[in-house]
């Protein structure tokens, strides 16, 4: 651990519909009363580092804080946060926002508009520039936006580049189709700093678990039809970021000695609180 700094966070920047539940799970389960799952999104969104800061200050006690408008956490004074970010296939991902948003109990539009049409025609009302990008280059957004620039409606080049700069800045960026590889490295990584951590998990949102031909892109370009191409389209950023997190976890895969070993002591874990959870 850097001395220079005198204490660690952990940091999850819960991208909606991205098994950011079940990650908190297993940091709650870890942390207990040290983790903080931050829903105050308002002074987060416009104060950002300084709120963070403030915030971190007044609650000596965290250890690990998620949050779904994590900020830019690098400028923090005398705390080194380690961020962790999950990302998943952007195309794959639609579906379960509009099952989710369906049968959410709310007024925003996106949960209006997800009740009120079906999936084509939700899609489509997502691919106006005047909606919400839930959708549309929704994780390079999340990860490339600039700060000093709240609520931009045109992403470029320069957006992928910013987001892409979290496979080396020490952030942990990690798959939600590969999720179990993706928590045995980041508990690897991490053992420097919580040398006891245990990430196990029993899957949260279980409700939305969908056949293998609804998890297929065929699947959603039959569903779509000429809209599937559109999509594409407004989400070749995310596609491209995708590709990149993908290769990123195959190296680190490929450098980590006893990998195989590693997951399955993870995956015998998971199983273990799987089947206590049906004991009880």
């Amino acid at each position: 651990m850097d001395s220079g700094f005198m204490r660690v966070v952990i940091t999850h920047g819960h991208i909606f519909k991205n098994a950011g539940t079940t990650l908190d799970w297993a940091l709650r389960r870890n942390f207990g009363d040290g983790f903080c799952d931050h829903r105050d999104d308002v002074p987060m969104r416009r104060r950002r580092g300084e709120y963070l800061q403030e915030f971190l200050a007044e609650n000596p006690g965290i250890q690990a804080l998620s949050s779904h408008h994590l900020c830019d956490t690098a400028g923090l004074h005398e705390i080194r946060c380690l961020p962790i970010y999950l990302l998943r296939h952007p195309l794959l991902r639609v579906l379960s926002v509009y099952r989710f948003e369906r049968k959410q109990k709310s007024d925003s539009p996106g949960a209006e508009a997800a009740k009120k049409y079906d999936f084509k025609d939700y899609v489509k009302w997502r691919m106006d520039p005047n909606v919400g990008r839930t959708i549309r280059d929704y994780q390079v957004y999340y990860l490339g936006s600039n700060p000093a620039v709240p609520n931009e409606t045109v992403l470029g080049v320069k957006h992928l580049e910013r987001a892409a700069r979290r496979f080396h800045d020490g952030s942990f960026v990690g798959l939600v189709e590969d999720f179990d590889k993706s928590m045995t490295l980041v508990e690897n990584e991490l053992k420097s700093y919580f040398p006891d951590i245990d990430l196990s998990y029993v899957r949260q949102n279980t409700g939305e678990v969908r056949s293998g031909s609804e998890r297929s892109l065929n699947y959603l370009a039959d569903e779509l039809g000429d809209m599937f191409d559109l999509l594409v389209e407004s989400n070749s950023l995310d596609l491209t970021l995708y590709r990149m997190a993908k290769e990123s976890l195959s190296k680190k895969i490929e450098k980590l000695g006893s990998f195989d070993q590693k997951l399955s002591d993870y995956r015998g874990r998971c199983e273990v609180l799987a089947q206590g959870r049906k004991a009880g």
